[in-house]
């Protein structure tokens, strides 16, 4: 795998680096934000440190999956991470060894949200027991999951409506219908409730539920 480093302040790079090496992985540095965007189909990953990028443009002007490092502990970063359809983010208080297997589970089956930035986005709602928020859960009906799912995944509406084969307005309503039954106000705040309490596998978990 050939990954891209944009980390000018080596905030992760310098740790990561010999890590891709053993493994057999290609690191290619991007001295300038110009380089990140022109990374092209050789490049599989662009591993981006959040803070030195200024401009949004860079990141949505970016082809290749972009997985970002930060060393803001608060949940709004992980809006940006959603705006831009981001592989993942993760905070620079992981370890190395970790990032790199973060990194690879937001390849392959997208995105990743570092648990330290979903806790931080739930708050300031308390968090539920894992009880309370899958009974939460269990009200969604199979189309809202879907939803939820899709929302997770970072799609947009319009996508969703196209993929769905319904109109925008009815993804619409069953977004407010999802973040309505979950207790949250944006679909950032499903997101980390949906990773946070692991609904992925609420129905393999509990079938009693289905």
């Amino acid at each position: 795998m050939r990954v891209m480093l944009y980390d000018p302040n080596q905030v992760f790079s310098a740790s990561i680096r010999p890590l891709l090496h053993r493994r057999g992985d290609i690191p290619v540095e991007a001295r300038t934000a110009k380089a990140l965007v022109a990374a092209d189909a050789q490049i599989d990953c662009c591993l981006v440190a959040l803070e030195a990028v200024s401009r949004n443009r860079v990141l949505t002007d970016c082809k290749r999956p972009l997985f970002l490092i930060t060393d803001r502990d608060d949940g709004s970063v992980l809006r940006k991470a959603v705006s831009v359809s981001a592989a993942g983010i993760a905070n620079t208080h992981i370890m190395p060894g970790d990032l790199l297997e973060a990194i690879d589970r937001g390849l392959l089956t997208p995105p990743y949200y570092d648990p330290q930035l979903l806790r931080a986005a739930l708050q300031p709602a308390p968090l539920l027991g894992e009880h309370d928020a899958l009974e939460l859960a269990h009200h969604l009906t199979p189309r809202e999951d879907d939803v939820l799912r899709r929302i997770v995944r970072g799609e947009p509406t319009a996508q969703m409506a196209t993929q769905m084969g319904v109109s925008v307005s009815t993804v619409r309503s069953h977004v407010q219908n999802v973040l309505g039954k979950l207790g949250v106000n944006s679909r950032l705040a499903a997101i980390a409730f949906a990773i946070n309490y692991g609904l992925d596998t609420v129905r393999e978990k509990h079938p009693q539920l289905s």
